[in-house]
């Protein structure tokens, strides 16, 4: 696939995601299910997940490209897994997230528990560097949401493991591209990608898709 016909495959893709992406254009979100993720926005002191309206944009996008075997690096409380899960379970695709710190992890799984994903979305707590080489197989759905610094060091980890026409997803990366210049580079300049910056909510996302 040409470069340039990777970004009208991406377009599209982003265009799907962008009609379905509303509260009413999706299907709806159990009840108990709503109330718990709007429990941990609430609690979310530091600000560590991702909006709701970049949460819902993660679900559609993992259903309108048929997501099956996902990595999400940086979980903090499971926010962001829950709507990455809900899609998988339209896919039937499975997830695995890593956190760092240990009590975010454990926040993480039980939040995952009592969203009835158990069976779809993973836990991991430890340092993502060590426990990525311990997963076998290959991904077609990253999205990375880490210490922003370190994302050129993660994207050179995981993107040979990234399928072709799989996607490639960063967080922050308007309101915090000044931390992350190095990754944005990378994804800029590589002929074997083509990203799309999107703003589901205000932070921004780099959305990649690898070409070969």
């Amino acid at each position: 696939m040409s470069r340039l016909a990777g970004r009208v495959a991406l377009s599209a893709v982003l265009a799907v995601a962008a009609v379905v992406a509303s509260p009413a254009a999706q299907s709806r979100v159990p009840a108990d299910v709503e109330r718990l993720l709007a429990s941990i926005k609430k609690t979310d002191t530091a600000q560590l997940s991702v909006s709701e309206a970049d949460g819902r944009f993660l679900r559609v996008l993992v259903v309108s490209h048929g997501a099956k075997r996902a990595l999400e690096i940086g979980g903090a409380n499971g926010y962001s897994a829950i709507w990455i899960g809900l899609g998988l379970r339209e896919t039937g695709g499975r997830l695995t997230t890593i956190e760092f710190d240990a009590g975010r992890a454990k926040s993480a799984a039980e939040n995952v528990r009592r969203a009835g994903l158990a069976d779809i979305v993973t836990v991991v707590s430890g340092d993502a560097f060590k426990e990525i080489p311990k997963l076998s197989g290959t991904f077609d759905f990253v999205f990375l949401d880490a210490w922003k610094p370190d994302y050129k060091r993660f994207f050179d980890l995981v993107f040979p493991r990234v399928v072709p026409r799989g996607l490639f997803l960063a967080h922050n990366v308007v309101n915090k591209q000044a931390e992350m210049r190095d990754f944005l580079s990378a994804i800029d300049d590589s002929p074997a990608i083509a990203t799309s910056i999107v703003r589901p909510g205000t932070e921004g996302m780099s959305v990649s898709v690898r070409l070969k």
